[in-house]
């Protein structure tokens, strides 16, 4: 490893002795022999990472912009793999971080991991430490090390040695399993439908004994994507593949920034207001168009978003917050099928929470009785982590129980299910927790679906379908969403569907493939004396053809 580093480190480690530490209720933490500690958790708990870490003081400081490069001697000794989160911060309260943080798998064998951060901020000496936190899981790591060096902030990043990737898996994943055949035994059963429609001709009369042609051209089910306005005026290249992709896979997208209120600020200026306006506008006209509906996100977030993080008064939040949401409901009308009205409600941890401050302890529910006044669409609650076992799942639950006791009716759980390598919810267990949850609300959509992997496209592809299988599956799911499908476009361009020069990636591939194909309808058929046809098949827009005339009808 050494021979591979550039030249010019300074040693950040040299006499600071590494550390472990675990709280009682997370497992344990030994010295190991001869060398390094060793760490054994036996309660994870994902709410209360920090409850277990090995720290490596560092003696020296750090310039903003200086690469701090951190090699781990480690392995996990009882599982296929670990993990870790690993932080450059303060070695002391309140612990303020001075690098995004890095989630880094431990092989099942020794290996050294290289781990780059970038210092956002001077860091004076003797105060910093590199972090690994790891009472999330259950797991025994071993550290033989941590060495630590700094690089000038003209270094390239591309010079250092990579992580090899852990190789990852989920169970469920076999070709042959189980749970996949019965699920889709039950998309065969539940989600085709006996359709019937009536093929009238010019006059309005029925065409008797007409040969007809008939093509599913977008499903009932919500299979969708976030989305920007803005690309739907676009006049680029690009905006019209965004389009044409849009219109031939989803029945359904969701605004991914247009519709939050930190795009409704009071004091946003007058063009910038009707430029967001005429976007959202003729984005939902051509939605309307073709029958693509559209979810509404969000009407408030608890975690405090990013446009309330200077506002401190709680008077001036509550008018904000309060006039934000009768603008934006007057402005969409019933153009949306529902709206997620709560955003994380519980949130990640360490999250500042708008509801826990003194006067604003009932706004998000001032928000329920405000939004009811003005719409009468289906409201759902909007959180991330859910399939994840552990205090996540179980405070969305008893929050949305709250909601339905206090007369607030919640209509669906917004599942956000962002997922990474590092914990891949099974199949099964996204079942177990679907039916949990189908006790307090009567629907459930997959919001806005992603999955990172290192370097492992196939276990992204292979998990696309069987969460989309899994969720098609269940009838308490309405919708199935991406947030954001082109690398263009996309907060995490690593888990686009589609390449910024269009091309499908293994995950894109399922998508098409499913939505598609596997479920798809295209038949022909020949009206009877009344006019009718009659098939089985999936729920839609259909393309009805007679003859050289072509017809969009929906059968339900």
């Amino acid at each position: 490893m050494a021979a591979d580093l550039p030249d010019g480190g300074t040693d950040l480690t040299e006499g600071q002795p590494l550390q472990s530490s675990a709280s009682p209720e997370s497992g344990s933490a030994t010295a190991r022999e001869p060398t390094g500690q060793r760490i054994s958790i036996t309660s994870p708990n994902a709410a209360k990472i920090f409850g277990a870490q090995f720290t490596q003081p560092l003696h020296g400081g750090v310039e903003k912009g200086e690469i701090v490069l951190a090699l781990v001697k480690a392995w996990a000794s009882d599982a296929p793999s670990g993990e870790v989160m690993a932080k450059l911060q303060l070695k002391s309260a309140p612990y303020t971080a001075f690098a995004e943080s890095r989630a880094i798998g431990v092989h099942p064998t020794w290996i050294t991991l290289p781990i780059l951060f970038t210092a956002d901020r001077d860091i004076a000496p003797g105060t910093a430490a590199i972090v690994l936190l790891c009472g999330h899981k259950k797991q025994t790591l071993e550290v033989e090390s941590v060495q630590v060096l700094k690089f000038p902030q003209s270094t390239d990043p591309a010079v250092f040695p990579k992580l090899k990737p852990v190789p990852r898996t989920y169970e469920g994943r076999e070709p042959d399993a189980q749970w996949r055949r019965l699920a889709l035994e039950r998309i065969e059963r539940h989600r085709k439908a006996d359709l019937e429609l009536t093929v009238n001709g010019k006059e309005g009369n029925p065409l008797v004994n007409i040969d007809v042609h008939i093509k599913l051209r977008r499903h009932a089910f919500g299979f969708g994507s976030a989305v920007v306005a803005k690309r739907f005026s676009g006049s680029s290249v690009d905006d019209q593949k965004y389009r044409e992709l849009v219109d031939r896979l989803f029945s359904i997208v969701v605004f991914e920034n247009d519709l939050k209120d930190g795009q409704w600020a009071p004091d946003l200026p007058a063009d910038r207001r009707q430029q967001r306006n005429a976007e959202l506008n003729t984005a939902i006209d051509w939605l309307s168009q073709r029958h693509i509906g559209i979810r509404g996100h969000y009407l408030m977030q608890v975690a405090t978003p990013y446009n309330l993080h200077d506002i401190k008064e709680p008077a001036d939040i509550r008018a904000r917050v309060l006039g934000s949401v009768e603008e934006r409901l007057r402005f969409v009308k019933n153009r949306v099928v529902e709206w997620d009205v709560i955003n994380h409600p519980i949130a990640w941890s360490g999250a500042d929470m708008l509801n826990k401050r003194p006067g604003l302890e009932q706004l998000d529910r001032d928000v329920f009785i405000l939004a009811r006044t003005l719409t009468q669409l289906p409201f759902f609650v909007n959180e991330d982590q859910v399939f994840r076992p552990g205090p996540q799942c179980d405070e969305t639950f008893a929050y949305i129980q709250a909601l339905q006791n206090a007369g607030l009716d919640v209509a669906g759980l917004g599942n956000q299910a962002h997922v990474h390598e590092s914990h891949i919810p099974t199949p099964e267990h996204m079942l177990a927790v679907t039916d949990r949850f189908a006790t307090v609300v009567q629907h459930q959509s997959i919001t806005e679906f992603d999955i990172v992997t290192t370097e492992d496209e196939q276990l992204a592809a292979d998990y696309t379908r069987d969460i989309l299988i899994a969720t098609f599956s269940h009838p308490a799911y309405t919708s199935f969403l991406l947030w954001g499908f082109w690398e263009g476009s996309h907060w995490k361009p690593e888990a686009a569907s589609w390449t910024k020069d269009w091309h499908p990636r293994a995950r894109g591939a399922v998508l098409e493939d499913l939505i598609t194909k596997r479920w798809h309808t295209e038949l022909d058929l020949t009206t009877d004396a009344e006019g009718k046809i009659s098939w089985r098949g999936f729920p839609g827009w259909y393309e009805v053809q007679v003859g050289g005339e072509k017809r969009l009808l929906e059968a339900k």
